[in-house]
């Protein structure tokens, strides 16, 4: 499985460059030679003058040097070193000042004199089978250390991993637990930059526990689990260490060199689980894992390490802002206190960090890039954004240029130029006309020999201009060529290419934007991540810019697409934050595509079904983002259409797809294989917004004349357009609906036609929402019942609060199990204390039970952490229903044919709330759902669901039309015609 590296994600591309800062530090300082021998010297000729110092006294002025930031005194004294070494013949001694050397001239960003510096010490170094005492060991594994931080320097990751990989073992022979610990700490970063953050997690989890110094073994749980066993003993570690750090100077004293420092890379550690626990989603877990290693290391002399915690911190808090945002209702503004908390944690980073460091840059770049991101809803201060980034500016120019540097000046620019864009916007205010393109046209950095500018604005100014920006994406990619990083050169070329693009220069983007597109497809990168970025970005220039290059743009659209199909197992390692990044930077290919391919009145054929094909792998895709998991459908699934056709021969398929002009709906008639496409012009925001009103009025009794203004508007855009359609077909009988992720959480049988003064459920169409264009082995519902039936039953109706939520009593539990007991055998029924997830699990082992009916409390998410049913005395999570409904044995085909989900709801304001029944009924392999969207009254509810079951038993009689006849049955009886009471069942997946 490829690791989808998520390099576009600013809080942990700009981390890794002060880790690294803070770890060569330590290198350079605590590097010693435990022995010397007499084996053969390899001279080498460094032209230092021989002074009557000892080496061991440059050795020592050195590292003070080093300590103090005095970087090129230290390489001085680095050198004289070196050749006192090597004339008293002390080869380990010359190899280890080498290896210093080289880190000091990684400091100084001089990679050619670092390089020659590091495989001089490699060259000095016996096989490691010819070592004679373990002290040579050891000093081979430190410079391994160094010589893997210079590799991670220039961008060549997968290298650095490899000699890192070789330090650990090194340090696992010598039982060296400190060693063992600093060397996992440095395979996290290139894990966490390969996207491998499982793998880091796994890694890093031996650092912060305190109990493992003898095992030297990396855990093979997944993150989850590690969280689930280990979250409350790692607390206790740091809790431990933070009384330890709290000790008088003289306690302090009697605890060794080695203890100390263990408990320094515990800290070290815990702040890196903290960072993964964030990359990977688990963004409370990691929120209170650094804010306690944030309480230790306020009550240490630690600037640097307290920056970095509070950095850390910054870019969770950052992190859960994303989320909320991503599933706030609109009015809710409450994610922008975490925006705020993220920006003062920045901000004091950037004061507790040294000046003219990189982790102060940093901090003030991850400062800048939130404050001028409008979509965070905060007010952008123009003045103080504008200091900010020169201030950044000017300290770039005095740091050493290393692969750090070059996307520090990537994100610096992508900054500044959303400072212009919201200069321009606050000046257009006070300007009756303004242009409509940026009056500053940049030069053009992407030609063949184009020469680099390379000169930085300094001096006393306000603001930077258009053209500094496009020079930092010029420095950027000269750097990166410099280094030889393919990568980090095709990352700077396709941004500069979305300068270009925003400034509508349309040749210079093209030309950025093919390089680097060219680039991530070489051999040598491979950068599929990458690849599709700099598609997508080609096609929006082919589309939107002067050519107007529709066929052009499908191709590259096409390619990107196809890139992202590729990478679909990839999407689990980005983080559950990323669902943020997934609606940003992943979706918009899907939609912009289908947008593009159903230009004009009537699009052909072939752009019909790739439109369609195009949107069931977005809806997959989204599957696969909220379970981080690319397995979600598995291979024995069967088209939609041909179900259809070879099963119900009354079913007709309809895709709505929500576009930014328009609503576009796509027909599959039963029989016909040419698709029929209409479109009803309304914009966007129009469409969700109304679906948003009839969502809240609908899940509220007494609200039925706004109910009927909000769903006849529906009807007459989505029904409406294809009802002639419809009707001129006489075999259609059943109305499947693929449905865009808004629109899932609307009842399709609510929509309201005012012509014949019927919702759609009262005509005669039985109604189903399928998930995508297939479906998991379709049985029809006779030849389920072929054998004979038994249900699951299990609830709780008791009253209860969990987690700070309260649960009302379910009037109504044991009257509705009692119903569908009289339809259908029963297997067993567990209630209350019985309703658990063991017993549920045992059960379906055991005994071949195709229908489950569960009536609990219950929410359903886009978020997993917001999806559950409640349990006795827990509430069960998504990835506990998902263990919940799988079989014990994965060897064993039994299904769950029917699950039924009574007294659920979804999240309120949510509009893909939808996906959690969804995604746990698709994961779970239930191969049909019904479930309810709002909680209606509980006697409704039962009356509803008790007619189901009565409906399934009759001859003939399909899964979707025994849920019709029954909502139908309950509204022709006049009890309650409100929608709210008849419409909030609805059934998903298979409806045959």
């Amino acid at each position: 499985m490829r690791p989808f590296r998520q390099r576009w994600r600013r809080s942990l591309r700009v981390f890794t460059i002060v880790f690294v800062v803070g770890l060569t530090a330590f290198f350079a300082i605590n590097v010693k030679a435990q022995s010397t021998s007499n084996l053969a010297v390899i001279a080498g000729n460094l032209g230092i003058r021989n002074e009557s110092r000892s080496p061991q006294i440059w050795q020592n002025l050195a590292r003070t040097s080093y300590a103090a930031g005095e970087f090129a005194e230290a390489a001085k004294y680095w050198r004289q070193a070196v050749a006192g070494f090597e004339a008293g013949g002390d080869w380990l001694n010359q190899a280890i000042a080498l290896s210093n050397l080289s880190l000091t001239y990684q400091q100084l960003g001089d990679w050619k004199e670092a390089n020659s510096a590091i495989s001089k010490s490699r060259s000095l170094l016996p096989e490691e089978s010819r070592v004679q005492s373990p002290g040579e060991l050891k000093a081979i594994g430190q410079i391994l250390d160094i010589q893997s931080n210079g590799q991670w320097e220039q961008g060549q990751v997968n290298l650095a991993l490899e000699t890192g990989k070789q330090a650990t073992n090194i340090y696992v022979k010598l039982k060296d637990n400190l060693g063992w610990k600093r060397s996992l700490i440095a395979q996290v970063k290139t894990l966490q930059a390969l996207g491998l953050y499982q793998q880091a997690c796994q890694a890093i989890i031996p650092v912060v526990e305190s109990n493992n110094s003898e095992n030297f073994v990396i855990p093979s749980q997944d993150c989850q689990q590690l969280i689930s066993q280990k979250l409350a003993k790692i607390k206790q570690s740091i809790a431990f260490t933070k009384a330890t750090r709290s000790l008088s100077e003289n306690a302090t004293r009697s605890l060794s060199e080695v203890e100390v420092s263990l408990k320094n890379i515990q800290i070290t550690g815990a702040r890196l689980l903290g960072d993964v626990w964030r990359q990977l989603g688990y963004l409370k877990e990691s929120q209170q894992l650094l804010e306690e290693v944030e309480q230790v290391v306020t009550q240490q002399e630690s600037p640097q390490e307290q920056a970095l915690v509070l950095l850390s911190l910054g870019d969770t808090y950052q992190a859960l802002g994303n989320r909320n945002k991503f599933l706030s209702v609109s009015e809710d503004n409450n994610y922008k206190k975490e925006y705020e908390n993220a920006i003062n944690l920045y901000k004091k980073s950037i004061n507790v960090a040294a000046n003219n460091s990189f982790l102060k840059v940093q901090a003030q770049l991850n400062l800048l890039s939130l404050v001028v991101d409008k979509r965070i809803g905060l007010a952008v201060d123009l003045k103080a954004s504008q200091k900010l980034g020169t201030d950044i500016l000017s300290q770039l120019n005095k740091l050493p240029q290393n692969h750090g540097m070059i996307y520090a000046q990537i994100s610096l620019m992508n900054s500044l130029v959303r400072l212009k864009q919201e200069e321009k916007l606050q000046n257009s205010s006070n300007i009756s006309k303004s242009s409509g393109v940026n009056s500053e046209q940049l030069s053009n950095y992407c030609l063949p020999n184009s020469a680099m500018v390379a000169e930085s604005v300094l001096g006393n100014i306000e603001s930077v201009s258009w053209g500094e920006a496009g020079r930092l994406g010029a420095k950027a990619i000269a750097l990166a060529r410099d280094l030889g990083d393919f990568r980090a050169t095709a990352y700077a070329l396709g941004n500069l290419g979305t300068v270009y693009e925003k400034n509508q220069q349309w040749l210079e983007a093209q030309q950025c934007t093919e390089q680097a597109l060219l680039l991530s497809q070489n051999v040598q990168l491979n950068a599929p991540d990458l690849a599709y970025q700099w598609q997508w970005q080609l096609g929006r220039i082919r589309w939107l810019g002067e050519a107007k290059d529709v066929k052009g743009a499908i191709g590259a659209y096409t390619a990107a697409f196809n890139t992202l199909q590729s990478l679909r197992n990839d999407f689990v390692p980005i983080s559950r934050d990323g669902q943020f990044d997934f609606r940003d930077r992943v979706e918009p290919v899907y939609r912009e595509f289908v947008d593009l391919l159903l230009q004009g009145d009537k699009p052909i054929q072939e752009n019909l079904k790739q439109a369609r094909n195009v949107i069931e792998a977005l809806q997959v895709a989204e599957l696969d983002n909220f379970f981080r998991d690319g397995c979600v459908v598995v291979n024995k699934a069967e088209e939609i259409d041909a179900i259809a056709d070879k099963y119900d021969p009354t079913a007709a398929v309809i895709h709505a797809i929500i576009l930014p002009n328009r609503l576009a709906i796509i027909l599959k008639l039963p029989g016909k294989k040419d698709l029929e496409y209409r479109e009803s012009y309304q914009q966007k925001t129009l469409v969700k917004n109304t679906i948003k009103n009839l969502q809240t009025y609908l899940i509220q009794p007494g609200n039925t004349p706004e109910v009927l203004a909000e769903s006849k508007k529906l009807y007459k855009w989505l029904i409406q357009p294809i009802e002639s359609l419809l009707e001129s077909d006489r075999d259609v009988k059943t109305l499947v609906f693929i449905l865009d992720r808004p629109l899932q959480g609307i009842p399709m049988g609510s929509l309201y036609d005012e012509r014949s003064d019927q919702y759609l459920m009262e005509k005669d169409y039985a109604l189903a929402l399928v998930p995508g264009l297939q479906l998991l082995e379709p049985k029809p519902w006779n030849q389920v019942k072929s054998s004979k039936l038994k249900v699951l039953l299990g609830g709780v109706d008791l009253p209860q609060t969990l987690e700070g939520q309260n649960f009302e009593k379910i009037q109504k539990l044991l009257e509705e199990l009692d119903g569908v007991g009289k339809n259908i055998s029963i297997s067993k029924r567990f209630l209350n204390e019985n309703f658990t997830l063991t017993n549920l699990q045992q059960e379906l082992a055991l005994a071949n039970i195709p229908i489950l009916h569960i009536k609990t409390h219950g929410q359903f998410s886009s978020d997993p952490e917001k999806t559950f049913l409640v349990g006795f005395g827990t509430l069960l999570k998504s990835n506990d229903l998902d263990k919940l409904i799988k079989r014990g044995n994965k060897q064993d085909v039994r299904a769950i044919e029917l699950l039924v989900l009574s007294a659920c709801k979804t999240a309120q304001g949510d509009d893909r709330a939808v996906l959690g029944l969804s995604g746990v009924a698709i994961r779970a392999g239930a191969r049909s759902t019904v479930s309810s969207l709002w909680v209606a009254e509980d006697a409704v509810n039962t009356k509803i669901i008790v007619r189901f079951y009565e409906e399934l038993r009759q001859p003939g009689m399909t899964r979707a039309k025994a849920l019709h006849n029954a909502q139908k049955a309950y509204f022709q009886a006049k009890e309650d015609q409100e929608p709210h009471f008849w419409a909030p069942y609805i059934i998903v997946g298979n409806w045959l």
